[in-house]
């Protein structure tokens, strides 16, 4: 089976030294008036822990194209084949 899944959402914590979370808010309201966020665990495609990925400071806007996989300890994540920084956070 063949998935291709893209997501646009903001950098969230790190996973383990290759995985890291992406927070996604939904297009759609709940019944509070409230929009729900998701977090979703991102893997990069390579290995190595010092890349690009890993380093980006929470809250980075960015796009992702990856496909679906699932991992024991996981359970269903993206594996990161794209990735592209749409906007850095403001320092404060």
């Amino acid at each position: 089976m063949i998935s291709n899944v893209m997501v646009i959402g903001l950098m969230d914590d790190v996973i383990s030294s290759n995985t890291r979370y992406i927070k996604i808010q939904r297009g759609y309201r709940n019944v509070e008036g409230v929009f729900v966020e998701d977090r979703i665990p991102i893997r990069y495609w390579t290995r190595a822990t010092n890349n690009y990925f890993m380093t980006m400071a929470k809250g980075t806007l960015v796009g992702i194209r990856g496909r679906l996989e699932t991992e024991s300890e996981i359970g269903v994540l993206i594996m990161c084949d794209f990735l592209e920084t749409l906007h850095l956070p403001l320092k404060t």
